[in-house]
């Protein structure tokens, strides 16, 4: 690596710091430094206490049922105060190790079955104090189109920008639903992606355990999770926008109009022969260079 090449790598780094400190700084009633002998990193701002009080009180608001341990929301934040020192420990120097997932099905409204991940309430407070971080440092990089999981952007966003489309003459709208696509991402290739927002090593290492945590089946028989990131999880929704991002800008390059929310999207076009030749040209995309 040439010395151009380093120094900007450590001043995107200092500027991703810097972001992720500011964020956290006004969830958490401000940090302020947190220097130590591991020091200063984006997992630093992870395991400060407030930032991790934090998430267990986002935790706890938002409910869930129990993971594989049986701890329930209730304990969240008493068991993160009891833990902490041990927990902050255990994420810096890279030895903690998150519990399987629980396995849980739920009917939909089609009569289909999804299958849930609920991990433990550890994990999930772990899951959610990275998220804080790492979070606003991915987000500016997503284009508007994408409507899932993000602040101010909702269902009602996204219906906005279809019938804008719709008004402006593109009547055609090729309907795309990418089947099971929590449960089929390619771990190799979305810590490939989220590498080119986030260099934190810890932070990185912390995510793919996560991902390869495994799943207590409805039998109570343990099994390897070695593509997905589970339904369930707290961090789930972003990794699956980090993967689906690189269709977005695939679809941007294409001159596509598009809208996607999460795991559907939709591409305009003025006719139905149009629809049918960026169908056809976009699952190729989707089967080659996403799987």
């Amino acid at each position: 690596m040439t010395n151009a090449e380093n120094n900007h790598k450590v001043g995107k780094l200092q500027r991703d710091k810097l972001e992720a400190k500011e964020y956290v700084d006004v969830r958490s009633n401000r940090l302020g430094k947190h220097k130590d002998k591991y020091g200063e990193s984006l997992m630093s701002l992870v395991v400060s206490k407030k930032n991790l009080f934090t998430a267990a009180k986002v935790v706890r608001r938002n409910k869930g049922a129990a993971g594989v341990d049986g701890m329930t929301v209730s304990e969240v934040e008493s068991h993160i105060l009891e833990v902490y020192p041990y927990l902050r420990k255990k994420l810096l120097d890279g030895s903690y190790k998150p519990q399987p997932v629980r396995r849980v099905e739920i009917t939909k409204a089609n009569g289909g079955i999804r299958k849930l991940g609920i991990p433990v309430v550890r994990d999930r407070v772990v899951q959610q104090a990275i998220r804080q971080v790492i979070e606003p440092i991915i987000d500016k990089h997503f284009l508007p189109h994408s409507h899932g999981f993000r602040k101010g952007k909702s269902n009602h966003t996204a219906l906005k920008e279809c019938v804008d489309y719709y008004q402006q003459g593109y009547k055609v709208a090729v309907d795309c639903d990418l089947k099971q696509c929590f449960d089929t991402l390619n771990h190799d290739k979305l810590m490939y992606y989220l590498e080119q927002y986030i260099q934190d090593k810890m932070i990185l290492k912390i995510i793919r355990k996560f991902l390869q945590s495994g799943v207590i089946d409805l039998s109570g028989e343990f099994v390897e999770s070695n593509t997905g990131a589970p339904q369930g999880g707290v961090i789930s929704p972003l990794l699956s926008n980090v993967y689906l991002h690189e269709l977005d800008k695939e679809m941007k390059q294409r001159g596509h109009l598009f809208v996607r929310f999460a795991d559907d999207f939709v591409i305009f076009v003025k006719s139905k022969r149009a629809g049918e030749r960026v169908l056809q040209s976009i699952t190729r995309f989707i089967e080659k260079d996403l799987k």
